[in-house]
């Protein structure tokens, strides 16, 4: 490991502290990147979501290089989360992954990135543009029609582009039909019986299940289970649990790199961030990292966030991560070394839902106030949906509101609060 500016470390590669830490523009990581010696090794080791978010920061337009070193695994991960719109495939986002492809991949680079992807995917792709004739059943096309077509060089197909299919995405389709063929025919041919008889509701289910299983495995479970992150708790009795062993048991299959939207959210100097940064059992840091992605992906879901959007991630990533140091920082009492001993026996879901539920309890008292009539702007950022720090008691002050970062946070609203409406809130209860 290394350390950041910040002082916070970083979960990366070797070789890859230079090139991935938050503040790097994208282009410029992505340059140090494909200049170095292991960029294979290096990129093969990357989670989803880092390739996905360095393809859009630069614009995937020039990301061929990067995709061209990519493995199957986080290619079929990208589309996972740029081409769905919730639970509908997006075929108007597909071309432009596949062009790049095209321009990029040797035929059979192209040949075992599809053969990783769903087939099932491909086939919704060709059956909502395409009507394929089957001519070894002597199917005969319809040429009264005058559509566009495309004949398959072993003359078994008629690929048929539909009215609503627009020259581009027809063209496509046809390089992508001739580069396959080039290399593997049965492969093509099973595409093709696949996209003919194959129902689209089935297609889109099973690619849409395939999709939402890997997507699970990242910590974007579905909206109602994520939900959970955000159930209040005592947090004095959450001091007293029991140990719970949340450590995964088994060999890892590479370093955790925290994608650079998550990582950005260290730079804030946060408990959080410091704890992590004393930790000296490389195991155990890793065993944190992984557990703090699939924490951020499950507020992602909680909060009906988009994770193709890097920006959105950012915010969710930066709230998340205040959140998750706010219950750290109650649970340790401050102590960066007590703290170290709360991660090793309580779950980050755990820590989140402490300091979530601190700043609910505030939430629920400038509601009682709000509901006796008064309207005190100070307190507009803690009547969300998720409490914010109003930043009006900041120094220097300013409008709206921030994640509330510190107990000092929590302190200073308590005393706000507390001054102004304490006898209001005592006839409350």
């Amino acid at each position: 490991m290394t350390e950041a500016n910040s002082g916070t470390k970083q979960l990366l590669l070797p070789g890859l502290s230079e090139m991935a830490h938050p503040g790097l523009p994208a282009r410029a990581r992505l340059e140090r990147l494909l200049e170095h010696p292991r960029a294979a090794e290096i990129v093969a080791q990357l989670p989803v979501q880092e390739v996905y978010y360095l393809v859009k920061e630069i614009g995937l337009a020039d990301a061929g290089e990067l995709l061209a070193l990519a493995s199957p695994e986080q290619v079929q991960g990208c589309l996972d989360l740029d081409v769905w719109d919730k639970d509908r495939l997006d075929i108007t986002r597909l071309r432009p992954w596949f062009e790049v492809m095209l321009e990029e991949f040797l035929p059979n680079r192209m040949l075992r990135v599809l053969e990783g992807l769903d087939i099932e995917l491909l086939a919704l792709w060709l059956r909502r543009t395409c009507r394929i004739y089957d001519r070894t059943l002597e199917e005969e096309v319809e040429e009264h029609l005058n559509r566009p077509r495309y004949s398959t060089p072993d003359t078994f197909f008629v690929v048929e582009f539909l009215p609503e299919t627009d020259a581009s995405t027809a063209l496509t389709l046809e390089r992508l039909l001739d580069r396959l063929y080039d290399v593997d025919q049965q492969f093509v041919r099973r595409l093709l019986l696949e996209a003919k008889w194959g129902l689209e509701t089935e297609l889109e289910e099973t690619a849409y299940r395939w999709r939402r299983g890997r997507l699970e495995d990242l910590g974007f479970v579905e909206y109602f289970e994520a939900i959970g992150v955000y159930a209040t708790i005592d947090p004095a009795k959450a001091k007293g649990a029991a140990a719970i062993d949340w450590r995964p048991r088994g060999p890892r299959e590479g370093a955790v790199v925290l994608p650079v939207p998550v990582a950005d959210a260290f730079t804030d100097g946060s408990f959080f961030a410091a704890v992590f940064a004393s930790i000296r059992d490389e195991s155990f840091a890793q065993d944190v990292a992984e557990a703090l992605l699939a924490l951020v992906n499950r507020v992602l879901s909680a909060d009906r966030a988009d994770p193709a959007e890097p920006d959105e991630v950012r915010a969710v990533s930066s709230r998340a991560l205040a959140t998750l140091s706010l219950g750290l920082e109650y649970l340790a009492e401050g102590s960066v070394e007590a703290a170290q001993a709360v991660l090793a026996r309580t779950p980050l879901v755990t820590i989140f839902r402490v300091g979530f539920s601190l700043t609910a309890e505030l939430g629920r008292l400038a509601q009682r106030v709000y509901q006796r009539g008064i309207d005190d702007p100070n307190l507009d950022p803690l009547l969300a949906k998720r409490p914010l720090f109003p930043r009006a008691f900041d120094t220097p002050p300013f409008a709206g509101g921030r994640p509330f970062r510190s107990l000092a946070d929590v302190a200073a609203v308590r005393q706000y609060l507390e001054t102004n409406y304490g006898a209001l809130l005592a006839e409350a209860n």
